[in-house]
């Protein structure tokens, strides 16, 4: 019989993955800590491995490594809370099979599982290490998904689109595929030329990046018969094409102004990175080594005041204008900590107009229940159900801040677990 070595530290999720090992008819063997699995690794002989990162004892990428260093290492297969791009980089670099986000789709890892239990001789391609690789922060479920699939572009050679609003880091991804490739990475942008030297640029631009990367960027903005250029060279060469676009392609060629045939030429791969104001969670970290990188020198901790200010603003041009507005504080704050009026005029002007994300959650609620209450199609909601419909996304929010571990979240906010565990399978379907 099959063998899967689950380390986990989660009861409830550890319990759930071993109905799934035996459903597929191996048998899980649970180790609750980084250093159990270890211990239990050594002594036994598995088939695969399930790793969550968020060890109590140690990092779970501290455990793959180990395990990877055996003469006949099973396939491994990460499990994370928090997955961040160097997380998922270094799970890829290290042999990590695969890289799965929680909360964990049973459903989407069940039959990676068989197919590692019928092929156990399968083994990932590690990444090669880069001395210096550029970095993204997020913690935000939209920023993992989009890391892990960072992490895959950076093992194979095939087209990747970059798409999301301008300022959300579509260049910056791109830079990390390049670096971790150890490739040289050419560029193309399609507004940037006039008409008459466009078809020129790009034709030497594909010559010129011959066995490196080129990056065309909004590619939705190409003119029709450049997009005929680009998919006859797709066709007709090995060379790899990254794109960018900060309109959704689909839009665009439901307008009649962008060839179907090359949108999936160029999204085998499909990275989606969101609006700031849809992860305002990672705001405080994404500041923090913004301004640590505009004022190296300097120790410059922002208040709380500040911080909410930031979580409350709009922001029209997304992590480029963060980062712009922390070099305006590195350049106007003489001393710390970082105040309101520290920041640029945008944002102190609308922190003064209300009094932040209070007032915010006041409106939304107010327009919430407007909806709710006034909408003809609709029964009125008892009080019961617009509690729980509140509740949902404040527990969905508050558990991935806890490494999507209950056990955690009720201690840290003082919560009867056995409560807590029911409300999550009520409201969230979870065990």
């Amino acid at each position: 019989m099959s063998r899967v070595l689950i380390i986990e530290d989660e009861y409830a999720l550890a319990a759930a993955l071993s109905i799934v090992v035996r459903r597929l008819g191996a048998e899980p063997v649970v180790a609750a800590s980084g250093q159990g699995g270890i211990d239990k690794a050594q002594r036994q002989i598995f088939d695969a491995v399930l790793l969550d990162i968020g060890l109590p004892d140690m990092s779970g990428l501290k455990v793959l490594s180990t395990i990877r260093k055996a003469s006949n290492p099973p396939p491994v297969l990460i499990i994370t809370a928090h997955g961040t791009l160097d997380n998922a980089l270094e799970a890829r670099r290290l042999g990590a099979h695969d890289y799965f986000l929680k909360p964990l789709n049973l459903a989407e890892i069940q039959p990676q599982l068989r197919a590692l239990l019928e092929l156990p001789s399968l083994e990932s391609t590690a990444l090669a290490a880069s001395p210096d690789p550029a970095t993204m922060i997020g913690n935000a479920v939209e920023m993992q998904r989009a890391f892990a699939v960072v992490a895959q572009a950076c093992a194979t050679k095939v087209p990747v689109l970059l798409s999301g609003p301008s300022g959300t880091g579509k260049t910056l991804a791109a830079e990390v595929i390049a670096t971790q490739c150890n490739q040289r990475l050419h560029r193309y942008r399609s507004d940037e030329w006039p008409e008459e030297q466009a078809e020129a640029m790009l034709t030497q631009s594909l010559e010129q990046a011959q066995g490196g990367i080129l990056l065309i960027e909004e590619v939705g903005a190409l003119p029709l018969h450049l997009q005929a250029v680009l998919s006859r060279a797709l066709t007709a060469s090995n060379q790899r094409i990254l794109s960018t676009s900060s309109q959704p392609l689909q839009e665009i060629i439901a307008l009649g102004k962008f060839r179907e045939d090359l949108y999936y030429q160029l999204s085998v791969l499909h990275i989606t990175l969101p609006p700031l104001t849809e992860r305002t969670g990672d705001i405080p970290a994404l500041a923090t080594a913004l301004l640590k990188r505009a004022a190296p020198e300097r120790d410059l901790p922002l208040s709380l005041e500040c911080l909410s200010a930031l979580k409350a603003y709009s922001w029209p041009g997304n992590v480029r204008e963060l980062a712009t507005a922390m070099q305006h504080v590195a350049a106007v704050c003489t001393a710390p900590p970082v105040l309101i009026r520290h920041l640029p005029e945008a944002m102190s002007t609308s922190a003064k107009d209300s009094t932040h994300l209070d007032m915010g959650l006041h409106r939304a609620i107010v327009a919430w229940l407007d909806q709710k209450l006034t909408c003809a199609e609709e029964e009125t909601p008892d009080y019961d159900t617009l509690l729980a419909q509140i509740e949902k996304p404040l527990l969905a929010e508050l558990l991935s801040r806890f490494e999507d571990k209950p056990t955690r979240l009720a201690a840290a906010l003082n919560m009867n677990r056995a409560t807590l565990r029911r409300k999550l399978r009520d409201m969230l379907g979870r065990e």
